[in-house]
């Protein structure tokens, strides 16, 4: 299965939708356009790249499987600070992501999980003293 069809399942499995809704949110009139991107029969055209990129928010070069890490775009000034969009991102790659290092080591599935665990317990305790102020 090509990078591009893999990625197009994983993000929108990541968003909970059917391939019917990701097609209705793209604006395409056959759903099965969509599901022939998915299978890797079809690709989409460079004009539908670019929507299916900012649907999903990741770069087009992800979806070409040109980085392995999303490129999420953060050019709304206050999502590109907010660091707690930063850390689910980073959560969303580990789980999501094949292949991952971590000090130039592939990463095994515990030590994956230990840093989304961790990460999150982090996110969940600042929210806790961000709101004491």
């Amino acid at each position: 299965m090509p990078k591009l069809s893999r990625r197009l399942t994983l993000l929108r499995e990541k968003k909970g939708w059917t391939k019917a809704e990701t097609a209705k949110r793209l604006g395409l009139k056959a759903p099965s356009t969509y599901g022939n991107w998915e299978y890797g029969i079809r690709e989409p055209d460079l004009e539908r790249l670019t929507q299916i990129a900012a649907l999903y928010d990741v770069s087009v070069d992800y979806l070409l499987g040109e980085n392995s890490i999303p490129s999420y775009k953060l050019s709304d000034e206050a999502v590109s600070k907010d660091i707690k969009y930063r850390m689910d991102k980073i959560c969303e790659d580990i789980e999501n992501e094949e292949g991952l290092t971590f000090s130039g080591e592939v990463i095994t599935d515990l030590s994956a999980q230990y840093l989304i665990d961790s990460l999150r317990f982090s996110m969940e305790q600042a929210e806790k003293f961000n709101a004491l102020k």
